[in-house]
């Protein structure tokens, strides 16, 4: 089970109904929704496809460099990451590679204490101890579940006794480098999930080590930062926010930072993990952010005014009208008050009851009506008054055998749900299923945007125009 957690890294989303003008980030504008849009119902690898760029990067490498990143169009120009660590941005027009900026953890540093750095660790053999670390945690794991099972053999609680006595020693010569080395991440998760974000003059990205980096459009990097090394080990995916002048990153704390010098601001400490981006909102006069965990933070000073108001455990909340949306079993609707003070009490609207699972994929609010599915591909509508599922509709046979992690868009007349095996279905929106078309791309796991006739996709292996 703890394994399935891997897939909730892949839940990047934002879902706010107003990012702020001139602001682009994950799901464009965070609706998920492109009303002008006029996008083409039939595609396949050969078939409406404008172009396709592949992302293999660097010469050296033996296979494309993949990312869950979403698009992000800024102009004529579009944004994307790349594993492990790098920006991308092409001619929206054709799809060729203008720029690709690495953003590795040792150019945090200047470059003389990056260089005494690396002679340390080479020195004291830091990865090579980490690596052993990883391993002996590894096998301690093992043997607490064996002793779970065996809680008299005295044999297995010393050689448990024995492992840890070796990690102790080993954490003790790494931690010191600690947040210099790779973090953990799983590998359907990677270090690039979180989609970068734009004022339309500059574009910033987070990286899963930790990693922040301000670029102008022609990739000339403005500052790069270290904010904080997940602590969980399957990585991390809430993507940035821009507001207030700030860079919101959520790993473990929230952390503010200045968006022109990548200062740090503040830090809102004791939020819940959320693998899902966060959303902004106004309150009265101030911005608030809304994490999916519930919690409420003032953008001004950092400042937790609610917490824990409702829950989601992977995907995003939505936010139209006054009210705050997130879907999942016994989760539901709340009113923002008309006022941010230092402690407000959201009004719970109601609660909803889609089929109980985990929704990686976060939902789309169209017309009243909420579309949402969970990641073993049973998709919901619900109505936005009161949270009753209208219908309910298992699209396993429609969406092949991948689970849902893309998340719903709404383009032109049309949803477009997907499947991580690259299958989208097109739908009719109303209060009843109605199907319109199947198609089949690459396998993705990132969310579609959508401008005018065209659709673009970030792909394992490429980069996707699909349209007219």
């Amino acid at each position: 089970m703890r394994s399935r957690i891997l897939a909730a890294a892949v839940c990047v989303a934002l879902g706010s109904s107003g990012i702020f003008a001139g602001t682009v980030g994950w799901r464009t504008d965070g609706t998920g929704r492109y009303p002008d849009a006029k996008p083409v119902t039939e595609w396949s690898t050969e078939k409406n496809v404008v172009w396709k760029t592949e992302m293999k990067l660097w010469p050296d490498s033996s296979k494309a460099h993949w990312s869950n990143s979403t698009p992000v169009i800024v102009g004529d120009r579009l944004f994307v990451c790349a594993e492990p660590d790098t920006l991308v941005c092409v001619k929206l027009s054709d799809g060729s590679i203008l720029w690709k900026k690495r953003n590795p953890l040792i150019e945090t540093l200047s470059p003389e204490e990056g260089e005494a750095l690396k002679a340390k660790m080479q020195e004291i053999d830091v990865a090579g101890k980490y690596g052993q670390m990883r391993k002996l945690e590894s096998q301690a794991g093992r043997l607490r579940r064996q002793i779970r099972k065996s809680p008299n053999d005295e044999a297995l609680k010393k050689q448990y006794q024995d492992l840890r006595t070796q990690i102790s020693a080993l954490k003790e010569a790494v931690n010191p480098f600690i947040n210099h080395m790779p973090s953990p991440a799983h590998n359907v998760n990677g270090h690039t999930s979180m989609t970068p974000v734009s004022d339309g003059r500059h574009v910033w990205a987070h990286f899963g080590p930790g990693v922040v980096a301000c670029y102008d459009l022609d990739g000339n990097r403005k500052w790069i930062k270290f904010a904080e090394r997940p602590r969980q080990g399957y990585g991390t995916s809430a993507s940035p926010v821009l507001a207030g002048g700030k860079l919101l990153v959520h790993v473990n704390d929230m952390t503010a930072l200045d968006a022109a010098t990548g200062e740090v601001q503040w830090k809102s400490r004791g939020l819940r993990h959320s693998w899902g981006t966060s959303l902004v909102t106004k309150i009265g006069d101030a911005e608030v952010l809304v994490t999916p965990g519930g919690d409420f933070v003032r953008i001004a000073d950092g400042k937790r005014i609610a917490r824990s108001v409702s829950k989601l455990d992977y995907c995003a909340p939505l936010i139209e009208g006054g009210r705050i949306y997130y879907i999942q079993n016994g989760s539901g609707c709340v009113k923002v008050p008309d006022a941010a003070g230092d402690n407000i009490k959201p009004e719970r609207v109601w609660r909803c009851t889609p089929k109980k699972d985990r929704y990686y994929s976060s939902p789309v609010l169209r017309d009243g009506l909420i579309y949402a599915i969970n990641r073993n591909r049973t998709m919901s509508c619900l109505d936005a008054k009161d949270g009753k599922v209208i219908w309910e509709q298992n699209l396993s046979g429609k969406l092949g055998r991948g689970q849902a992690y893309p998340s719903i868009t709404s383009a032109g007349d049309y949803i477009f749900v997907s499947s991580d095996d690259g299958t989208t279905l097109v739908l009719q929106p109303g209060r009843e299923f109605k199907e319109i078309a199947r198609n089949k791309l690459e396998t993705f796991r990132s969310t579609p945007v959508f401008k005018g006739s065209r659709m673009y996709v970030r792909g394992y292996k490429h980069l996707w125009c699909v349209g007219k």
